[in-house]
């Protein structure tokens, strides 16, 4: 019988395969931080060393997640927290996640950039979505549309109402922590 690779306990149905063989759901959850990143191609050194960083980071800060958008945004509403996960493909950028107090919200807006362009001899209304959030000390940007697509296309309205909700979420919990 397989057995993780992390914690050595036999390995049942649910196991996640990497480069080296496979690793429980306890140890993944640990190693793909909250099941936001695949560990596929990563090897048990590799693991070895995200869960290392993991055990700092969690010494810092305890994180209970009570509901989340996406992979976007997570929330603690135990710990009056956010969590942004910071995955690559909405921040244009890698970083490690980035937990905030639901008291340092300052604003939490959507910017649509809009441009009109000719696609195929036809003129088109283009757009693009961003979340942007204020913090006390620095601002956020979580992408949802990072390239100028038709605005009347069903993705495009998907993340409208995608970062419409993002923001409600966010200015509910900004309350919370107010009361």
């Amino acid at each position: 019988m397989k057995e993780c690779l992390i914690c050595s306990t036999s390995l049942k149905l649910i196991k996640f395969k990497c480069a080296d063989g496979h690793v429980c759901k306890r140890c993944y959850e640990k190693v793909s931080i909250n099941f936001t990143q695949t560990i596929k191609t990563k090897t048990k050194e590799e693991l070895m060393a995200i869960l290392e960083s993991s055990q700092e980071e969690s010494v810092d800060s305890s994180f209970e997640l009570s509901r989340k958008i996406n992979q976007l945004i997570f929330f603690d509403d135990k710990n009056q927290q956010i969590c942004l996960p910071n995955h690559r493909k909405y921040t244009k950028e890698s970083l490690k996640p980035e937990i905030y107090p639901f008291a340092a919200i300052l604003n939490c807006q959507v910017v649509e950039e809009q441009i009109e362009r000719l696609v195929k001899k036809k003129k088109q209304q283009l757009g693009c979505i961003k979340v942007v959030l204020t913090f006390e000390k620095d601002t956020r940007e979580i992408w949802l549309i990072p390239n100028f697509i038709n605005r009347d296309s069903m993705a495009y309205k998907t993340m409208r109402s995608l970062a419409a909700n993002i923001v409600t979420e966010v200015k509910q919990s900004k309350e919370l922590a107010v009361c």
